[in-house]
């Protein structure tokens, strides 16, 4: 009996593969964006079914992308400490330090309110996720960075003042003062302000 000949494969050519490169791409960035929407929506753990819906893709692509949620939501961490690092290094035009770092409280305000639903879709997964509890620590020793090149060597080198500092100015601060007490973003950084300058007041001997 002859053997029934095997079709013919051929590899896939560069075309092809550029095409097929963009769909995994674009893929990808769908799922991205359903994970942050719904985060964004107030959802701080969006499932597997939800994220596979809002992206329009099947769950097995979800998997696919992504080994886990848990790599989904560290990439998610990382692009939004890319956006947290921008803010905090941002060029102040102050000519004191005390002007200075109330340009920087400004800015991390504005951010912390846009942020926020991240922040906490984040705490939620850090003590499961060693790579975003890793993050958190790293926004933290960059947030230390900064307020040490605004400080003076005094303030600086006066850790129980600083550290009082870096906890006001600090998200979960924010996050406390907006969301468990209820204030205004008005109102919040008027608090914040009356902290700060308490703790940056000259120091009576």
């Amino acid at each position: 009996m002859s053997k029934i000949p095997r079709p013919e494969t051929t590899a896939p050519s560069p075309k092809q593969r550029d095409g097929r490169r963009s769909r995994t791409i674009e893929t990808r960035k769908r799922i991205v964006r359903a994970v942050t929407e719904l985060v964004r929506e107030g959802k701080v753990a969006p499932t597997t079914e939800e994220v596979s819906a809002r992206a329009d893709v099947g769950l097995r692509t979800v998997f696919r992308h992504f080994d886990d949620m848990d790599s989904l939501y560290r990439e998610i961490d990382e692009a939004l400490g890319i956006n947290v690092a921008l803010m905090l290094q941002m060029i102040m035009k102050a000519d004191t330090w005390q002007e200075r770092l109330m340009e920087n409280i400004k800015a991390r305000c504005e951010l912390y309110d846009t942020i926020t639903p991240f922040l906490i879709s984040g705490q939620v997964h850090r003590h499961t996720s060693e790579a975003v509890d890793a993050s958190f620590r790293r926004k933290v020793e960059l947030e230390r960075a900064v307020l040490q090149h605004i400080l003076p060597k005094s303030l600086q080198e006066d850790t129980p003042r600083f550290e009082a500092l870096l906890m006001l100015l600090s998200p979960e601060a924010w996050i406390r003062l907006r969301r468990d007490q209820g204030l205004s973003t008005a109102a919040a950084i008027a608090a914040i302000h009356v902290g700060v300058h308490a703790v940056i007041a000259p120091q009576k001997t």
